[in-house]
């Protein structure tokens, strides 16, 4: 069920389509080596999904799918941010 409707099964299959196209498919190269790759995709995503909260709610879980999540170190440092503490990783 999306905002309120059942979702039909042609509508699943161009969700995932989306989904594939965007995390693993052509659609990557556009929006995960922008300086602000959260912010690109969910630009990119406004296009196919106009309700403000799931736009938002995918726009995190198809970007952490892809980076780091964005409070880790790892992702941090790739975008030019500083460790909090002395080495890289887990603990």
């Amino acid at each position: 069920m999306v905002a309120g409707k059942a979702v039909t099964p042609k509508e699943h299959g161009d969700a995932e389509k989306l989904h594939r196209y965007w995390v693993a498919g052509p659609g990557l190269a556009k929006w995960s080596k922008d300086p602000h790759p959260w912010s690109k995709l969910r630009e990119l995503l406004a296009k196919y999904i106009h309700d403000p909260h799931l736009l938002d709610h995918t726009t995190s879980r198809w970007h952490n799918e892809v980076m780091a999540p964005t409070g880790s170190d790892r992702y941090r440092v790739e975008h030019g941010g500083k460790m909090r503490g002395k080495r890289l990783g887990p603990g």
